[in-house]
């Protein structure tokens, strides 16, 4: 698994490629959970992970991204799976994890609803700024 980061405001996208799968000694797991907990250990904790570039997925590694939706939740943090391909939307609808975690079916959906959020959130700061 190799994982590229990149940062869209306080927002990091993490653009996974390769499998994702149990194997010998996690060795396609445990990057997602390291790169995970650096981000959250350093404050960043709004993480979108896109699924482009996911050749495989199985149970354990579906139970590694709902691993790692509960780290960036238990910090506060917003979690977004964005561009799942065919056969990894598929296993998300079949276990309903689509239910529990955000899904955005593309980078473009992803960047509106960031936007949005974005937006959303400076009209709220400068009305509370105005306030007081």
């Amino acid at each position: 698994m190799d994982i590229t980061r990149r940062f869209l405001g306080r927002t990091a996208m993490l653009d996974l490629e390769g499998r994702l799968t149990d194997g010998p000694g996690e060795v396609e797991l445990a990057p997602l959970r390291t790169a995970i907990c650096e981000l959250t250990r350093n404050g960043c904790v709004d993480v979108a992970i896109n699924l482009a570039g996911v050749t495989q997925l199985d149970a354990r590694g579906l139970g590694e991204l709902v691993c790692a939706f509960t780290i960036v939740r238990r910090h506060g943090g917003r979690f977004t799976l964005v561009s799942p391909t065919v056969r990894v939307a598929k296993m998300l609808a079949v276990t309903r994890i689509d239910t529990v975690l955000e899904v955005c079916d593309s980078t473009s959906e992803f960047h509106e609803r960031f936007e949005r959020s974005e937006r959303l959130e400076r009209s709220e700061r400068s009305r509370w700024a105005l306030a007081v």
